[in-house]
């Protein structure tokens, strides 16, 4: 089987479950989702580059705040 970095990016296909599929099973927003993109991926998309998987923690954390953010907007109002 050839590679297909579009829909099995090894990235993303390292354990059993893929992240996509845990995504949609949980019906998770599309922040979440994101977040939970980035923290399954981190390990593995910069391996050797440490700036590389501190960037995907912190883009999990921004998509974390965004979902907080949304959260309490709804609520104020």
């Amino acid at each position: 089987m050839s590679k297909d970095i579009v829909r099995n990016p090894s990235h993303y296909t390292q354990g059993t479950i893929e992240a996509k599929d845990f995504i949609v099973d949980q019906d998770m927003t599309w922040a979440i989702g994101n977040a939970v993109k980035y923290l399954v991926r981190y390990r593995w998309k910069n391996a050797n580059q440490g700036e590389g998987q501190i960037t995907d923690l912190r883009k999990a954390k921004e998509m974390i705040q965004i979902q907080i953010d949304s959260m309490l907007d709804k609520k104020i109002k």
